[in-house]
């Protein structure tokens, strides 16, 4: 065991952090997550349903191996995993698919056409690769079978996994594997019931259950899937490069179910067009986990996201350290629990950790923007439409919704610190009157550079303005840029006797907010409203002047 590894170490704060958060957000918030999925034989939902899709269009050099000229009965409900035909137990076709698709390789790359709907003891394709599964659409897919004790769909052996994060080093990567057009339900139980026997729903304390758990490969696509159900994440990928999602649906329900789950070293991830709602975090890019390693350019565009994070990212373990870098999330919405952004997991890491993340013309209703734990350099909003949502924060002194602001788990009272935060044409639609600044911050955490390049807060039923743009608590940003912001719903630029955590103010927009600066604060050349004189003033040179526009 590597004492860097959390998901194994320390199980008991994973679940405690998460469980707090469901029910202070989640529950709060009504059905966040829509209709629960519930275990095999207790499931009362539909299935999502994408509509039929064509066989692959045969390619020269792949084998095709239908699921049903190979003997599979076919015969499973993929939403209770019983006979679809008559009452009494649907029939295993894992192992004659495993069997058929054992010889996949570099000089004999194999297909599987699920061309029915089949209960699996578990799927074990070869471990380097050059393998792909392609349903036929609605109806077509995997039950995974109650009390294997295992992942549905993995590469390697039956026991390739002993260890669910085996720590450094990550081993070679084999390639070309591509999954399509089926339904993964992964018969979540109550650790009783459904595929862990464990005692714990998730699995055991060193092997945890995955609906598909791809291992130490590159080239990976993954089009059109319907995941749901499953143990613990969703979808796991460790080790992996070059990784396509898009069109998924991906539902889970309780702690631990991650949706795309990347474990580090993971590089060069594009997820598209995708719907998550899961009890956990819809995308997680955990560095120290898996192999451990750092996590690279990764985009995400036009998904949608009822869960308690769209993304979190953290770099650190208490004897580790990484990066995460070229992170975008675009032409997103979502209702978060938790945060949208969620930086850090309970140890701080390098400074800068978090390099880069950029957000761009998404729309999210959730208690925070970005919940910061965890050093960062650029993060980025624009166009970033966000209706805050109360939560209880722990703790936690201030308890204000935030673009930005300490993670309302446990661990936001690390003190962190960041290199720049631009908000350029972001506005906040307050529903609810719940306490709102732009920027929360505690613990003696800094901003190296603010910039608000237009920004709006709309109102709507009530008439109490947003008391201060900032509330930095003990907390400090050097440099504080006010381009554009309207301040008609806002009363101050700063709480209370905020001035003095702030180093230099400039920016083209200061005057025309109206709101009073110290003399001390502000840059040479900006115009603001002096909190000494009341009246227009500028800096020249380090000396107040009056200021004739």
């Amino acid at each position: 065991m590597h004492d860097h590894l959390f998901k194994i170490a320390s199980v008991d704060r994973s679940l405690t952090r998460r469980s707090f958060v469901l029910k202070a957000g989640l529950l709060a918030a009504g059905s966040v997550i829509g209709t629960p999925l519930l275990g095999c034989a207790e499931s009362q939902t539909e299935l999502p349903c994408l509509g039929p899709a064509a066989a692959p269009v045969p390619s020269p050099g792949m084998t095709y191996i239908r699921a049903s000229e190979i003997g599979c009965a076919l015969d499973c409900d993929l939403k209770t995993g019983g006979n679809k035909y008559h009452d009494g137990p649907a029939t295993d076709d894992g192992p004659r698919i495993n069997a058929a698709m054992a010889g996949a390789s570099s000089t004999n790359p194999l297909t599987l056409i699920i061309d029915g709907s089949a209960l699996i003891s578990g799927l074990f394709m070869p471990a380097g690769g050059y393998w792909s599964i392609a349903g036929l659409g609605c109806g077509t897919g995997f039950f995974v079978q109650s009390g294997i004790n295992n992942d549905g769909i993995h590469n390697g052996p039956p026991n390739a996994v002993t260890i669910t994060d085996p720590g450094p080093p990550a081993p070679p990567r084999g390639k070309n594997v591509s999954l399509s057009n089926f339904t993964l339900n992964g018969n979540q139980g109550n650790g009783h019931t459904g595929v862990s026997t464990t005692g714990q729903p998730h699995g055991s304390d060193l092997v945890w259950y995955f609906g598909i758990n791809l291992m130490s490969l590159d080239n990976i696509t993954i089009e059109n899937l319907v995941v749901v159900n499953t143990a613990a994440y969703e979808i796991r990928l460790s080790n992996v490069g070059n990784v396509t999602v898009s069109g998924c649906v991906i539902q889970g329900v309780g702690v631990n179910t991650d949706g795309l789950h990347f474990d580090g070293p993971s590089n060069d991830i594009a997820i598209s067009n995708c719907s998550f709602a899961t009890g956990d975090d819809s995308i997680a890019l955990n560095c120290p986990e898996g192999y451990s390693g750092n996590i690279s350019r990764v985009t995400v565009t036009g998904c949608t996201f009822n869960s308690l994070s769209v993304m979190r990212l953290y770099t650190a373990s208490a004897s580790a350290r990484f990066e995460i870098d070229s992170v975008t999330v675009s032409d997103c919405t979502g209702t978060l629990a938790e945060a949208a952004f969620p930086i850090g997991f309970i140890v701080n890491g390098n400074p800068g950790a978090v390099a880069s993340l950029s957000v761009s013309s998404c729309t999210f209703t959730t208690p925070v923007v970005f919940g910061v734990a965890e050093n960062f350099g650029a993060l980025s909003a624009s166009n970033v439409t966000f209706f805050p949502m109360a939560l209880d924060w722990l703790t936690q002194p201030n308890h204000s919704a935030a673009f930005l602001r300490p993670s309302p788990a446990p661990n936001g009272l690390n003190a962190w610190g960041g290199s720049s935060l631009i908000l350029k044409n972001c506005r906040a639609i307050r529903r609810e009157n719940t306490g709102f600044a732009a920027i929360v911050m505690e613990e003696q955490s800094s901003i190296a550079s603010l910039e608000f390049d237009g920004f709006t807060v709309q109102q709507a039923n009530f008439t109490d303005p947003a008391t201060a743009l900032l509330n930095l608590g003990p907390g400090s940003v050097q440099q504080l840029v006010l381009n554009s912001v309207d301040s008609s719903h806002i009363v101050a630029p700063v709480d209370a006797n905020g001035f003095t955590g702030i180093g230099t103010v400039s920016g083209t927009g200061v005057l025309a907010t109206q709101w009073r600066f110290p003399d001390a604060v502000m840059a040479n050349g900006v115009p603001y409203i002096s909190a000494t004189t009341g009246q227009p003033s500028i800096k020249v040179n380090g000396v107040v002047e009056a200021y004739t526009p």
